[in-house]
């Protein structure tokens, strides 16, 4: 989350969200119920369930193939001016990376849980 608020915030500057035609309480409370969900994957991976690691895993995937669909293009092509320059890009990247990194983690998890099982 600390990458992506100053990254979602940005999206609301520049209407990425809202270029969708999404109304903008639409936008919000998808965000908000992204942030809640995360919240809650993070109480119950605390709490040792394995509902917790699918849920941040989940999670992680839609930020990471989210940013891929909405940002790749310009991270690959986008100039210099590009929004607020390289930290714009650099949020988009880590956005990419941590969810990726989290999906991989969750089923990491749920794999070694499996076999601890069996």
């Amino acid at each position: 989350m600390i990458v992506s608020v100053p990254h979602v915030l940005e999206d609301f500057h520049y209407g990425d969200l809202l270029g969708m035609n999404a109304p903008v309480a639409f936008a919000v409370a998808v965000v908000l119920i992204a942030y809640a969900l995360q919240i809650l994957g993070i109480v119950l991976i605390a709490r040792g369930t394995l509902a917790g690691a699918w849920l941040l895993g989940a999670e992680g995937a839609i930020w990471c193939i989210g940013a891929l669909l909405v940002h790749g293009h310009d991270i690959i092509f986008a100039g210099g001016d590009y929004r607020s320059g390289l930290i714009s890009k650099v949020l988009e990247v880590l956005i990419i990376c941590l969810g990726a990194a989290a999906a991989w983690l969750a089923i990491q998890y749920g794999a070694n849980n499996a076999l601890r099982k069996a």
